[in-house]
């Protein structure tokens, strides 16, 4: 993918990039509001429905109090003692249990939310009881599902569960009981006392004003004792069971959790500090989002305010940025088409300002600069045409000097063998296919061939001595740029001395290489018009290292009449062929 600050337009990419950014901002700011809105809520709803269960568990502990103290009274009551105790059918005793009725169906009258009260014997002889208030025989209770908690214990409470006794209509069948043993003197069970509490009752109780809010009484062990659905949206306790005794028992240090049940919950509970009861609130958390619904439209409103002022100071920012930006392309494009002279009126005192200037500089010198590359190019071409005319088809001059070499062989003429092969060897390391550059390497093999080609031919008249670092020879350099100063100093400089001496030499520091090529001849005059004019040789190579490397490298001679002539090249340090050649071929 490309990027698209290299290819869009800069108003484009300023103007897109102001929005982006603009809208990133605001979203963020609104979105982190609406988050810190929804906490907010969300911490009121559960500290306000903290205290409001709080207080729902003190007045359900107070009016469980009130039943359990009622029960109390009526099982210790003498008479109903006495009544359960003894079985026979006289008159006073059958006097009794009218009595006996009486009592237990009075508490239904007088006690707000009393049911029934019901009192369970296991002397069958003496049922009687008018509607669900009365005494039962024992074995009805047994059936019951809770009889199995008060069977171990003196008194217990039982959940929402269908009155054992009685017809009712479906809505008034479902009670909350408490059941208190009936003991003797002696201490053995006589009977069961149970008073049912109506739910309409128990829902006054711990009612709130809240819609879609299931609130759920637990006992100890987390088993349900009444449940009430306000709202159609409520799930039942029966669906959530698992999921809440899950939630309770990891959260036993808080009071209030998020769950995931059939759909997300907050779910807030309260435990009382006598039974140990919780009373739980189970809110859909769409209901308590709603209270942050209206602040969200707010905010989306000003969302999108917020991002059309942005995009039209984005619009009004980047015309004001793109005009001096595009004075300037305009001028560039105009220079491109030839008109060298344009200038730029420049009333910027910035950044602009200094590119104005400059881009008018530019302008003022590049005549001068053109004429400069043209005749640096101008020169180059010249120099590559000689380079070009002086070279001579290789495959003819191999073989020519092939069928010259073996004529020599089979003439017995073994030095003239000799001879050619050390020329055809220079030719091909002269030529080198066409390669501008050659390693150092291959220089000091070219010149090798030469000095042994020379030796034969100068008898001992003339030493060579090379004293080059291998640290160099892996360096590139231009071509027979050492051969010509060799042999210039042999015809100029050592033509007349009976024993001549040529001694090459090389050294480097961090940037450059350094040649130095001494003879014991003549020596010759320094001037370097006079240098050029007369010695090709010199000229070619001086040319050549300039032209490539400029004029910080060079040829450097040192010669006095009679006391020998030294020669000294500077090269840059090339560790590959430079970018514009090819090893083989030249651009």
């Amino acid at each position: 993918m490309r990027n698209p600050f290299k290819t869009f337009s800069f108003q484009t990419t300023f103007f897109v990039s102001f929005i982006i950014i603009s809208a990133l901002l605001i979203l963020l700011l609104g979105i982190t509001s609406y988050y810190i809105t929804n906490q907010e809520v969300v911490e009121q709803t559960i500290s306000s429905r903290k205290l409001l269960l709080n207080e729902i568990n003190k007045q359900l502990d107070s009016a469980m109090q009130t039943v359990e103290y009622d029960s109390l009274v009526l099982a210790s009551n003498p008479k109903l003692i006495n009544y359960l105790q003894y079985n026979d059918d006289s008159f006073e005793h059958i006097q009794q249990k009218s009595d006996i009725i009486d009592l237990l169906s009075r508490l239904s009258y007088v006690k707000e939310g009393v049911h029934s009260v019901q009192l369970y014997t296991k002397s069958s002889s003496i049922d009687g009881h008018i509607g669900a208030n009365g005494v039962f025989d024992y074995s009805i209770i047994k059936q019951s599902p809770w009889y199995n908690e008060i069977k171990d214990a003196d008194y217990c409470w039982a959940g929402t569960h269908a009155i054992e006794v009685g017809s009712y209509p479906a809505e008034e069948r479902n009670v909350v009981s408490f059941a208190r043993k009936v003991l003797a003197p002696s201490g053995e069970e006589v009977g069961i006392l149970v008073i049912n509490l109506n739910l309409s009752f128990m829902q006054k109780v711990v009612s709130g004003s809240s819609q879609n809010v299931s609130r759920v009484i637990l006992d100890t062990r987390h088993r349900l004792i009444a449940e009430f659905n306000d709202g159609s949206k409520s799930d039942s306790f029966a669906s959530m069971k698992e999921n809440l005794s899950e939630v309770l028992d990891k959260s036993a240090s808080e009071t209030y959790a998020i769950a995931q049940l059939e759909e997300k919950k907050l779910i807030i509970w309260n435990q009382q500090d006598r039974t140990m009861w919780v009373t739980m609130d189970i809110i859909p958390w769409d209901d308590i989002e709603k209270g942050s619904r209206r602040i969200e439209m707010v905010m989306l409103v000003a969302v999108i305010f917020c991002i059309l002022l942005a995009i039209i100071m984005a619009y009004l920012l980047s015309k004001q940025f793109i005009f001096p930006i595009r004075n300037l392309v305009h001028a560039m494009n105009m220079m491109k088409g030839g008109k060298l002279d344009i200038q730029i009126i420049n009333d910027y005192h910035n950044e602009f300002g200094h590119m104005n200037e400059n881009f008018n500089q530019m302008t003022a010198r590049i005549n001068h600069l053109l004429i400069e590359v043209n005749e640096q190019h101008k020169r180059k071409r010249e120099a590559e045409m000689q380079v070009l005319q002086e070279q001579i088809n290789p495959h003819f001059l191999y073989n020519t000097l092939d069928t010259m070499n073996w004529h020599a062989i089979e003439s017995g003429s073994r030095e003239i063998s000799h001879m050619l092969s050390l020329l055809g060897k220079m030719l091909r390391i002269g030529l080198s296919s066409g390669a501008t550059f050659i390693t150092i390497q291959r220089e000091l093999e070219h010149l090798h061939y030469y000095m042994e080609l020379q030796k034969i031919r100068y008898k001992q008249r003339v030493e060579f001595h090379i004293s080059i670092p291998e640290s160099m020879k892996i360096f590139y350099t231009p071509k027979l740029i050492i051969q010509p100063f060799v042999e210039n100093a042999l015809i100029h400089g050592l033509h007349s001395c009976e024993r001549g001496l040529i001694h090459i030499s090389g050294w480097e520091d961090e940037q450059s290489l350094y040649f130095r090529i001494e003879d014991n001849g003549e020596g010759m005059d320094t001037d370097m018009t006079v240098l050029t004019r007369d010695h090709n040789g010199i000229r070619n190579v001086r040319e050549r290292i300039q032209l490539n490397f400029g004029q910080r490298y060079g040829v450097e001679v040192y010669s006095e009449r009679g006391q020998g002539t030294a020669i000294m090249l500077s090269l840059p340090k090339i560790r590959t062929v430079p970018p514009h050649y090819t090893e083989g071929n030249a651009k």
